[in-house]
């Protein structure tokens, strides 16, 4: 199995090989089409269709990853490090409830 690395960087060789030669200049337009898979995922969880929920999901790592790649970033290692910051906080965090 591919390690969030590797499908960073064979997402990106797609995209580069069907046109798709994003920037760091163009990170607004990428996180926008993230923005776009997610409200595509989640009008399919109002309609309970898991099956296109699932594509719909699949399509929001693939922009993610593409656009990690594009800033130079590495998802693995940052999504390793925010967990192990998440694992020190208390259980309720965030807004505090009234």
């Amino acid at each position: 199995m591919k390690s969030i690395r590797e499908w960073q960087e064979t997402i990106t060789e797609y995209a580069v090989d069907h046109g798709f030669n994003w920037t760091p200049s163009d990170i607004d337009t990428m996180l926008l089409r993230i923005h776009s898979e997610v409200s595509e995922a989640s009008e399919a969880a109002r309609d309970e269709n898991m099956e296109e929920l699932a594509e719909e999901m699949a399509d929001i790592f693939i922009r993610l990853a593409n656009a990690c790649e594009v800033m130079g970033i590495d998802l693995e290692a940052e999504v390793a490090k925010k967990h192990s910051k998440n694992r020190l906080r208390q259980k309720l965090h965030g807004r505090k409830r009234k």
